[in-house]
């Protein structure tokens, strides 16, 4: 077992053996009109179911775990991601968390790794700085770091924005990886309903070439929807 799998199991267990009588059940379903990642489109364009679920302890500790259909290349199936890590609120009301995912792919599961991540957040603002030893399975060291604002235009419309830049250590080739770095960004607005949100944004991801196995060619812009229920 390496190194970081020892610390991703150990941030998976601590959070059972904390005060699990103040634990919080949220989630969400949503319905996705294209499912993308990290600026690529891994299959044909059409929409896609998604769940999230997550446990959050009155310590810091949290548990969670985010399901999608998704199709790679002709190959459908879904991709399912479970976390665990640790946030805690300072002082000044900005937030700081650490923690460890692991992603797994139902219908191709060479490309399954994980990756831990720490990262800032405030009222309208989140950062992650991700590390993953084999991306996508390969051997290849990654960074990905990205960067969300949230901004009220009105009582019922908010601006939404997200920055992305994934980065490659490693000096080699592999599919979807780039040979330094690729760029991903989406600027949209969001209508929050009760425990219903909708959002339409514009996304553009960087076309280098290197795009993931089996996933077809995708214009670089696209219009993307959503609608979410929050639990």
């Amino acid at each position: 077992m390496t190194a970081t799998w020892r610390a991703f199991a150990w941030l998976a267990l601590l959070p059972l053996h904390s005060a699990m009588a103040q634990v919080e059940l949220s989630g969400s379903v949503a319905l996705q009109s294209e499912y993308r990642y990290r600026g690529q489109s891994p299959g044909n364009s059409g929409a896609v179911p998604q769940l999230t679920l997550n446990l959050d302890s009155a310590s810091g500790w949290y548990l969670g775990g985010f399901a999608s259909a998704v199709t790679i290349g002709e190959q459908t199936g879904y991709k399912l991601q479970g976390y665990a890590g640790f946030a805690q609120r300072l002082r000044s009301g900005w937030s700081w968390e650490l923690g460890c995912s692991h992603t797994a792919y139902t219908q191709l599961h060479t490309n399954d790794f994980h990756e831990c991540y720490g990262g800032l957040s405030g009222e309208r603002f989140s950062g992650r700085l991700y590390y993953a030893p084999r991306y996508l399975g390969y051997p290849a060291h990654t960074v990905y770091a990205e960067a969300n604002f949230f901004y009220p235009l009105h009582p019922s419309v908010n601006l939404i924005a997200h920055a992305g830049l994934l980065r490659n250590l490693s000096k080699g080739v592999w599919p979807g990886i780039p040979a330094t770095s690729r760029y991903d960004a989406r600027l949209g607005i969001s209508v929050p309903l009760g425990d219903w949100t909708l959002q339409l944004a514009r996304e553009q991801g960087q076309d280098d070439g290197m795009r993931y196995s089996w996933y077809p060619l995708h214009p670089s812009k696209s219009w993307s929807m959503s609608a979410s229920y929050a639990f």
